[in-house]
Order: structure tokens, then C-alpha cells, then sequence
């Protein structure tokens, strides 16, 4: 009984080591090359398997792509949930755009290009399907943490469909700003503030 506990720890252990790799893997060929450089031989010669054990964890190159935003939204879905919210609304956004910063850097730069090129929104992958339930979190998560910090203050927040899709266009115009330094002449402290500022303003009543 004590073998067959370990030697199933092991195999787990196993398996969860080499699908970290595969994703360590997909995420140096796409900060290198971009998402066409993608493909499961190369992920395979990088992390120094082979195709076929490659397709064992993912369907495709997508299905890793997806992989690889899920557990940046994840972790970034986590981070919102611990920040605090009694500092007001802008306080919160300049909190968020560091990780934000580190997902659009990771993943978030090549999301689009995979959604459109590959038509990410018809695929049955597990990993695809886990990726809409995570973006839901997420974009749940920043709702509450905004109404959180907005009644702080004694604000509401401007409703609307259009809310969340808003500030996340400005969390994302922010991250690749200061990831392609195009504010290079200004303080990131003081750009990240204003940005901030600017946000919350345009959000709230």
C-alpha cells in the first residue's frame, strides 16, 4: 500500500512537471517569436520532448495558448481578490496594473492574434472552455473589487455593458505601454497615477 501511494505521487508529481514545462516552454517561444512561431514541435523541441508527449496534455497549439491565459487570468483573478478596497477606486486600478502588466507581457500581447487566426471561440478543448469561465471570473472579480472601492468613496459606478470592457482596454493600453516603454520619457509611477486617475473619473458618478 505505501508503494502504490508513492509510486502514484510520483506519476502525479510526474505528469504536473512536464505539463509545467510544456507551458514554461510555449511561453519563451511566444515572448521570442509571437504566437506563429507556435506549434507543437517547437514547444516540444524547447522543452525537450517529444510531438507525441506533447499531445498527451493539449489538443493543439491553441489549447496550450488557452492553457497559458487561463493561469494568467487565474493568478491575476487571485490577486484582485486580496486587494484592498478602502483606499478608493483609483488607489485600486494603479494596484492592478502591475499584474496586468505582468499578464499582457506573458500572454495578453498575442491573445488577440490567437483568437482571430485560429477562431478560438469554436474550440472544443478542455483548456478553452476552462479559458471562458476564467475570463468570467476575472472580469467578475474586477466588477466587485471597482463597486468595492467606488462606495469607499461615496461613488457609484457608471453601469453599463460597456463598463468592464472599458477599463480593461485601459489596463491593457496601460501594460503595453510600459512593456514597449513608448512613455519612456515619463516617471511609470506618475503615467501609472494619471492613468489611474483617469480611469476612475471615467467610470464613476
Amino acid at each position: 500500500m505505501w508503494m502504490n501511494a508513492t509510486n502514484t505521487t510520483s506519476v502525479r508529481g510526474d505528469t504536473e512537471a512536464r505539463r509545467r514545462g510544456i507551458l514554461d516552454a510555449a511561453a519563451a517561444i511566444l515572448d521570442v517569436g509571437g504566437y506563429a512561431a507556435l506549434t507543437i514541435r517547437s514547444v516540444a523541441k524547447e522543452a525537450g520532448m517529444s510531438p507525441g508527449l506533447i499531445y498527451q496534455y493539449f489538443v493543439d497549439k491553441r489549447d496550450i495558448f488557452a492553457a497559458l491565459l487561463f493561469e494568467s487570468q487565474q493568478e491575476l483573478t487571485a490577486f484582485i481578490a486580496e486587494l484592498p478596497r478602502n483606499q478608493g477606486i483609483s488607489a485600486l486600478i494603479a494596484a492592478i496594473v502591475p499584474e496586468t502588466t505582468k499578464q499582457w507581457a506573458r500572454v495578453g500581447h498575442v491573445a488577440s492574434v490567437w483568437r482571430t487566426t485560429e477562431d478560438a471561440s469554436n474550440s472544443d478543448g478542455q483548456a478553452v472552455q476552462d479559458l471562458r469561465h476564467s475570463t468570467e471570473a476575472q472580469f467578475a472579480e474586477l466588477r466587485t473589487a471597482l463597486e468595492d472601492a467606488a462606495g469607499a468613496q461615496g461613488l457609484s459606478l457608471r453601469e453599463g455593458p460597456s463598463l468592464i470592457p472599458f477599463v480593461w482596454a485601459g489596463l491593457m493600453g496601460l501594460a503595453d505601454t510600459i512593456v514597449n516603454n513608448w512613455a519612456q520619457d515619463l516617471d511609470p509611477t506618475e503615467y501609472i497615477t494619471y492613468s489611474a486617475d483617469g480611469l476612475a473619473r471615467a467610470i464613476t458618478h
